[in-house]
């Protein structure tokens, strides 16, 4: 047997790259050429064809109204959530025993982590790039100005890489977890459900699960795009769009006066009674309301008088029903026939008698009286309109064309209202006071079983009050009602929505390399 020297001093081999730092350029290396032979290059050209779906979705909607920049911040969104997933959800679990033995051999895990979030910032900072390029192709209208930038496509672009990067560090860290990639493809779904579902932005959360909605990153991708693209600024369209399409839908029925005045009992008209349903106004407020109404209905130019003939007034007298009193008015009486000599004694004034060729003059003198019927103003007025030499007359124009501004003019109504502008014209009337007013008038009470109908229809009532001011109503109270706070466009806002992002970073990232340093306790 060889002679073994004890005494042979031992000879130790030198390990290369035993340092944190030194490691991470050979983990990368081994990153880059997975993406080279084991096709992680596929997610690029997946990344370009989820891009072109969505922008044909959101194109015609992000940036122009509430509702459509809530959808598209939540598609946006969900391009980056789905993309940074699928990044890196199998590339810790499909090598999990090489880590294992490579860590036992002297493989630091941090830097293996450092080195993947290397290579997975720019396999996201691609995809948005990708994702950018295709929705403009798609032309959606990202308005060149920024908030956070000079250029409003950067402001985007910083957002939907921190969402993309945040989401592809959540996807490693649930693969350092699981063991296989069907264990981790398993998992993936149930991740993306919570996300989107909890995200709070189009779909309203309960109360109690609400707050788990802090606890997702898209929750703070959809506040932080929301509030670049300007939300609350916006106008909300989707209240007027419903109403224009009701437009030939009736309403309308049939409703009591006593049903009507029941209603002024109710506690939402109590509640209300101080409220002022005519305010106060003086002499200059009435007066700018007139202008005003009369800039859109032409006040000035209405007619107040304007020529008539005489027989258009002759024919208003004969057959107005109302003036049937007037035509009955009698004008002369009617006198019964008188014999002759009833007549000489009715002129002569005294029964005395007379010599025989005395009372001969006096009955030549005073003739027979005939019966003669009374006359009335109706037939004076047929009289006038049938005799042929008054026609002429009848036909003649009388007066003249008067418009309310000649008579305000004539007036001198603008001196006048200068003048008197501070001058009181009313004191204010609350609905308590009209309320009490009808409730307590005798005469509605008794007609309380008088029926109304009435029918009409949606585009009635916008024509009666003008399309284009319901428009500007409907429009401003729906965008006031559904402003939030969250979306709120501020420098404080959209950095905080950035700072949450990028902790979601950090946490993922140490949580997968806290993860991985337990891997040598695998039982496998």
């Amino acid at each position: 047997m060889a002679e073994v020297n004890l005494n042979q001093p031992k000879v130790f081999r030198k390990l290369r790259h035993r340092g944190r730092t030194s490691q991470i350029p050979i983990y990368f290396g081994k990153q880059l050429r997975f993406f080279v032979n084991m096709s992680d290059w596929k997610v690029i050209p997946m990344a370009a064809i989820i891009a072109f779906l969505v922008g044909m979705v959101i194109r015609n909607r992000i940036f122009l109204s509430m509702e459509g920049t809530l959808i598209g911040s939540f598609a946006l969104t969900c391009v980056c959530i789905w993309n940074g997933c699928f990044n890196s959800i199998q590339s810790i679990c499909r090598e999990r025993p090489i880590i294992k033995r490579e860590h036992r051999s002297g493989m630091h895990i941090s830097s293996y982590i450092s080195a993947h979030m290397m290579y997975q910032m720019l396999l996201c900072m691609a995809q948005t790039g990708i994702t950018l390029y295709v929705l403009i192709l798609m032309e959606v209208p990202f308005p060149a100005e920024g908030f956070m930038t000079p250029w409003m496509i950067i402001d985007i672009a910083i957002t939907m890489l921190l969402i993309t990067y945040s989401s592809d560090m959540l996807s490693l860290f649930i693969s350092s977890l699981c063991h296989t990639t069907t264990g981790a493809m398993t998992v993936m779904p149930f991740v993306l459900i919570f996300q989107l579902v909890f995200s709070g932005g189009l779909i309203p959360l309960p109360a109690f699960v609400k707050p788990m909605s802090n606890f997702t990153i898209s929750t703070y991708g959809i506040k932080a795009i929301t509030a670049q693209c300007n939300y609350n600024e916006l106008p909300m369209l989707t209240g007027w769009e419903t109403l224009a399409g009701m437009r030939n839908s009736e309403i309308g029925g049939t409703i009591t006066l006593g049903q009507v005045m029941d209603l002024l009992k109710s506690p939402t008209v109590e509640k209300r009674k101080d409220m002022e349903i005519m305010k106060s106004f003086t002499v200059g407020e009435a007066a700018d309301i007139l202008s005003k109404a009369d800039q859109i209905f032409h006040l000035r130019d209405k007619e107040v008088t304007h020529s008539f003939t005489l027989r258009d007034l002759l024919t208003t007298v004969q057959e107005n029903e109302e003036l049937q009193q007037l035509r009955d008015f009698v004008v002369s009486p009617a006198r019964e026939a008188v014999p002759a000599e009833q007549a000489a004694v009715s002129a002569s004034g005294a029964p005395e008698a007379k010599p025989a060729e005395t009372a001969s003059e006096t009955q030549t003198a005073a003739p027979a009286q005939e019966a003669k019927p009374a006359v009335t103003v109706g037939d004076l007025l047929k009289i006038l309109a049938e005799d042929e030499k008054m026609q002429t007359i009848l036909d003649k124009e009388l007066g003249a064309t008067v418009t309310v501004g000649q008579v305000l003019d004539a007036l001198h109504a603008e001196e006048i209202t200068e003048a008197l502008k501070d001058q009181p014209l009313n004191q204010p009337v609350t609905l308590g006071q009209v309320t009490a007013f009808l409730l307590n008038n005798e005469a509605l009470q008794a007609e309380r079983d008088r029926e109304f109908t009435f029918k009409t229809t949606v585009g009635e009532l916008f024509d009666l009050v003008g399309e284009e001011n319901a428009k500007k109503v409907v429009e401003e109270k729906t965008a006031a009602a559904a402003r939030k706070a969250d979306y709120e466009r501020t420098v404080d806002n959209i950095v905080k929505n950035w700072m949450m992002l990028f902790l979601f970073i950090v946490v993922f990232a140490l949580l997968a390399t806290i993860s991985l340093e337990f891997i040598d306790k695998d039982r496998r």
